[in-house]
């Protein structure tokens, strides 16, 4: 594959006419210093570097134009795109160009950032490409295989086999409109307040580095971007992706992670209120085995932030938060999309059952409530259920009163002195606006 390069991405807003102009000319400083370009392109249309023309095309920039400006060198390059008062940025050069460059090129991107920073990244490219592709043709430039077939797979928008880089700790996904991933060092800029609490952030654990930028925070992992394949840095890279919640903000194979979280969200109006699991040791832990709970509440419209750590055991608001003491019933759901899945969403089902049923209440007065878990799925999902392939998957448990019709499948089960009645519906049954009718069996 060539010498190692860095990667990194940035992506700016809030911009005016003349700050687009002035952090384009910046961007055009900056790669002339890293690539000595010899081509280049201005929306698609690929010539010979040409400074005089490429500055010209700079100088014309207005709020109103969507364009984007590419400089090249071999395998090395650099891109801007401008829309509005946002502009997007993406450089990848070689690691000796780097480590040439490097107190300069950081020092250039932290400027930038400090000022008009929404989100940034930076990482060895080699480590972006092993956690971001799915395509297993295409994961032939760098791994034999043998190695691709043992990693998990799930279907691909189209129905096709792909790699699940969900499993992969620096894989990068969206939501809401915000960049989530795990890499060698990250911004968060002030728009990052509607997902995390600041001081969320600068008081995560087990990094190398954390620090205030402008309105934002810069994390570092590790010391050495090239050395991101090390264990004790992929754990790193794992453990800070488990932190921020990643995995349950955001997942691309339709059902999940299948693991314990971290740390739980709940979003209202204006207000995200968090609950981070941690050890004896106050270290961050996952959610069964949590000795400490850390609650944050921010309302990031009006600036108001509550932290309260106690200590405790999980009760069963923490895993079925939809109470009716009247009904004495709790509840839990899942929106599915078993369709991505190599096995109709078999193991994600089993999964979301038994850590529901097996769990162990402490609090004795929801001893006599039924506890439900509900499953939203496509139409065609419930069409083609795998009714006996999850009896299979459940056999350590009493199956009861199963029952079926267009638009609901439902049983109990019970395991020990544990039930739960269990309840596949249809996606549509969820209103336009999210609503969900709860408790409603």
């Amino acid at each position: 594959m060539g010498e190692p390069q860095l990667y990194s991405v940035s992506q700016l807003h809030n911009l005016d006419e003349a700050s687009i102009k002035e952090t384009v000319r910046d961007w055009l400083v900056m790669t002339r210093l890293l690539l000595e370009p010899v081509e280049m392109s201005i929306n698609g249309e690929e010539e010979p570097f040409d400074l005089i023309k490429l500055s010209g095309a700079i100088g014309e920039l207005t709020l109103t134009d969507d364009k984007w400006f590419q400089v090249k060198k071999g395998d090395m390059e650099s891109t801007v795109h401008f829309l509005g008062t946002t502009l997007f940025e993406k450089t990848l050069i070689n690691e000796s160009i780097y480590q040439h460059w490097e107190p300069v090129y950081l020092d250039y991107l932290s400027k930038r950032l400090e000022k008009y920073g929404f989100f940034g990244y930076i990482r060895a490219h080699d480590e972006y490409l092993y956690h971001n592709t799915s395509e297993i043709e295409k994961r032939r430039r760098f791994e034999s295989a043998e190695k691709t077939q043992a990693l998990p797979k799930m279907r691909g928008i189209n129905g096709e086999l792909v790699v699940d880089c969900n499993s992969f700790p620096g894989y990068d996904v969206f939501h809401t409109g915000h960049c989530l991933t795990s890499c060698w060092r990250m911004f968060y800029g002030e728009p990052y307040k509607q997902l995390f609490p600041k001081q969320l952030l600068l008081e995560i654990q087990q990094v190398e580095r954390v620090v205030e930028l402008g309105d934002g925070v810069v994390i570092e992992l590790y010391k050495n971007p090239f050395q991101w394949n090390e264990k004790a840095n992929l754990k790193f890279q794992r453990l800070f992706r488990d932190q921020l919640g990643v995995p349950q903000l955001s997942f691309t194979n339709g059902v999940g992670l299948l693991k314990q979280p971290y740390i739980e969200f709940a979003f209202e109006d204006t207000v995200v209120q968090t609950v981070q699991y941690q050890n004896e040791q106050f270290q961050p832990a996952e959610k069964s085995e949590a000795s400490y709970f850390v609650t944050r509440t921010y309302d990031f419209i009006n600036d108001q932030y509550r932290v309260h750590r106690m200590k405790g055991a999980l009760n069963a608001l923490a895993y079925f938060p939809w109470i009716d003491d009247r009904e004495e019933k709790m509840m839990n759901y899942h929106i599915l999309y078993p369709e991505r899945t190599l096995d109709q969403g078999l193991a994600a089902y089993e999964y979301y059952i038994r850590d529901a049923i097996e769990l162990e209440l402490s609090d004795k007065r929801y001893y006599d409530y039924t506890a439900i878990l509900k499953f939203f799925i496509p139409e065609r999902a419930l069409e083609d259920f795998p009714l006996e392939g999850l009896k299979g998957k459940l056999t350590d448990m009493n199956i009861r009163q199963i029952s079926q019709d267009n638009n609901t499948i439902q049983f109990s089960l019970e395991k020990g002195k544990n039930q739960l009645m269990v309840v596949f519906a249809d996606q549509r049954t969820v209103s336009g606006n999210g609503q969900i009718n709860m408790l409603q069996t």
